[in-house]
């Protein structure tokens, strides 16, 4: 038995938790890179009084996979602050889902080779926020 903790990030117009337009968005549309510091807000710098929002597009992946992955959608769930240093998060905590996730108790089942059926089980689909990017140049990082 062994234990995978898989990372997706999505594809969406927007970043989880504010209206500013998602790095990996912007890149598709644009062809390139974005300078740093300039896909930000209020609200991904944590500054005091900003209210996070959570993206709909994102609740609706998630629920898509739980699906897909057979999980129980949990109707109620909350986020949590992740405090401890992200040397690549200004606001220094990462908003993320543990205690009640969107969805728990999945499973998928895989065929091998010699048609033999393996049920692989899902823990937990949750939501949380990635922290940025560090760009490191000779003297100086970039966020």
């Amino acid at each position: 038995m062994i234990g995978l903790e898989t990372h997706v990030q999505l594809n969406t117009k927007t970043k989880l938790f504010c209206g500013c337009e998602n790095p990996i968005h912007y890149t598709k549309r644009t062809k390139k890179e974005p300078e740093p510091n300039t896909l930000t807000c209020p609200v991904c710098l944590g500054m005091p009084g900003s209210k996070p929002t959570l993206n709909k597009k994102v609740y609706e992946m998630a629920i898509k996979v739980a699906t897909a992955l057979n999980c129980q959608i949990n109707h109620e769930y909350f986020f949590s602050r992740k405090t401890y240093f992200y040397p690549d998060m200004a606001k220094n905590f990462q908003i993320t889902q543990y205690e009640r996730p969107i969805a728990e108790n999945g499973y998928i089942i895989i065929t091998n080779e010699k048609n033999e059926e393996k049920k692989i089980r899902i823990r937990r689909i949750h939501i949380e926020e990635d922290p940025a990017k560090l760009i490191h140049e000779k003297n100086y990082s970039l966020v």
